[in-house]
């Protein structure tokens, strides 16, 4: 029998395949000749943030810059300051790498220390961890429409990955310091922070603007600390295809190498700050679409075949967007006098069970109850339940502000307000028709008008219409049914076609 069929074709990223692995790096910095020798080191803070990837010969690369920020005394103790900067790249082995649409890349510092080899050397070591999750395209066709079939279809509201990426945005400013009337001597210490002021999606590209903070310290000429903050904007313009107007963007944006200096400004003197570097700018685009699917077929009184493909689906997705508030404790192990510079930033987050977890980092430099200076850094955590449903999620941080009050003589207490997008949504897995295809007429000579069948709780009519190979409606007008789940135990009277 010749069967009146439609098909469309699969056009969905499908998250195929989740990794997580960790790795060490080991680096060796030498001071640069115009810098003192290293007499004790008071800071040498570590971060990494990936700027772009490649998938190549079954082998996704991340490639990836590290900061490390050092502050030092030398033998006059004169406080120092210098960043380095370190490229590398990490290649991770992944499945049928031709097929990858796009991956989602994110990189997380465990932890960092260092050792001083000499007075001009330093080792570092720091373990980091990549979270990465391959989107593969799925390719075929699914079962539309077979007019001369009985279907069962469902209608999905979905969560599609449109696309992800990571891409940055170059900055040059300069400033001058906000006392006229000093000269600066020399850069003790610098902090930054970078965060998300507006995106903007439009069909196949998408505006982001950034805020990005640094404070600097610096000695005068007169031997004082002072302190100079700057803010400024940047923005990327990035072309991301298959988007529209109506999808959402989770972003975010962190320093992935700066240069911090001194300059002298038209009048000759050291007053001004020169700031060079760029952001790293990681994006997942989503939209909410219905998706129908035909699940099941037959034709009665012929002999079908049903040929299915299985589709991994995140279903009736949730959309949170909102700011919060929340304070953390951390505790030093000296008392402190004077925090100099102080800089939180949001080093992670995921959505475990609908409560998204928040991994937050403090650091600061401080002078303690000796005059000695100080370096502050330790990472916290912080959950809360988005919904009593149990979900799985995709979520972004942005920190919009901060502030810090001293309690004691050695606890700080940090205060957080921060924006979070959050989609929560439920992963299941969807049989779909690819093609129906008929194998022969069945023999109903024997087969009764009127079949009466003992129906459990629960059946559905539609499975005990396809066994006795009659129409759904018929059984349900037969026994007057007004639901396609039965209730309780019944007898149903099964008319045949």
């Amino acid at each position: 029998m010749e069967l009146c069929k439609e098909y469309k074709p699969m056009c969905f990223n499908e998250n195929t395949q989740r990794l997580s692995e960790n790795f060490e790096l080991d680096f060796q910095e030498n001071l640069p000749q115009y810098l003192d020798d290293i007499e004790r080191i008071i800071k040498c803070s570590v971060s990494n943030a990936v700027t772009n990837y490649d998938i190549s010969d079954s082998k996704l690369n991340i490639h990836a810059k590290t900061i490390i920020c050092l502050t030092y005394l030398n033998k006059d103790m004169c406080t120092l300051s210098n960043i380095f900067e370190e490229e590398f790249t990490k290649s991770i082995d992944i499945e049928n790498s031709d097929l990858v649409s796009f991956a989602d890349v994110k990189l997380i510092t465990k932890y960092s220390n260092f050792r001083l080899i000499n007075q001009r050397r330093i080792d570092i070591h720091t373990s980091l961890c990549a979270k990465i999750c391959v989107y593969r395209k799925s390719s075929g066709k699914c079962l539309t429409n077979c007019k001369n079939a009985f279907t069962r279809e469902i209608n999905i509201p979905c969560l599609i990955s449109r696309n992800a990426g990571v891409c940055t945005a170059e900055f040059d400013e300069a400033f001058s310091v906000s006392n006229s009337n000093t000269q600066i001597k020399n850069i003790v210490d610098s902090c930054n922070s970078c965060y998300l002021e507006e995106t903007k999606i439009i069909k196949d590209k998408m505006l982001v603007k950034l805020r990005v903070e640094v404070s600097v310290i610096y000695k005068s000429d007169d031997n004082h600390d002072e302190k100079c903050s700057h803010s400024f904007s940047i923005s990327k313009i990035i072309d991301i295809s298959d988007c529209s107007d109506e999808d959402h963007a989770l972003v975010n944006a962190r320093i992935s190498n700066i240069y911090i200096k001194s300059k002298t400004n038209s009048d000759n003197v050291v007053n001004e700050i020169e700031i060079v570097g760029c952001a790293a700018i990681s994006y997942q685009i989503f939209s909410i679409e219905q998706q129908n699917f035909i699940t099941d077929s037959y034709m009665p009184n012929f002999d079908t075949q049903i040929l299915s493909e299985r589709l991994t689906v995140k279903q009736s997705p949730i959309y949170y967007n909102d700011d919060r508030t929340d304070e953390i404790a951390f505790d030093c192990d000296k008392n402190i006098i004077e925090i100099l510079n102080l800089s939180p930033s949001i080093e992670s987050c995921s959505v475990v069970e609908s409560e998204l977890k928040l991994s937050v980092k403090l650091a600061f430099l401080y002078y303690d109850d000796t005059s000695q200076l100080c370096y502050y850094e330790k990472t916290s955590q912080l959950s809360f339940k988005i919904s009593d449903e149990i979900c799985d999620g995709e979520a972004v941080i942005n920190l919009l502000s901060y502030d810090f009050v001293i309690k004691g003589t050695n606890r700080v207490t940090l205060r957080l307000s921060y924006n979070y997008q959050v989609y929560l949504y439920k992963t299941q897995n969807v049989d779909y028709l690819t093609d129906i295809e008929v194998s022969g007429e069945k023999n109903n000579l024997n087969m009764p008008e009127l079949t009466l069948y003992f129906a459990d709780k629960n059946e559905d009519i539609w499975d005990i219409a396809k066994s006795f190979s009659t129409d759904m409606s018929l059984i349900m007008e037969e026994n007057n049914l007004k639901s396609q789940i039965i209730d309780n135990k019944m007898v149903l009277l099964v008319p045949g076609m």
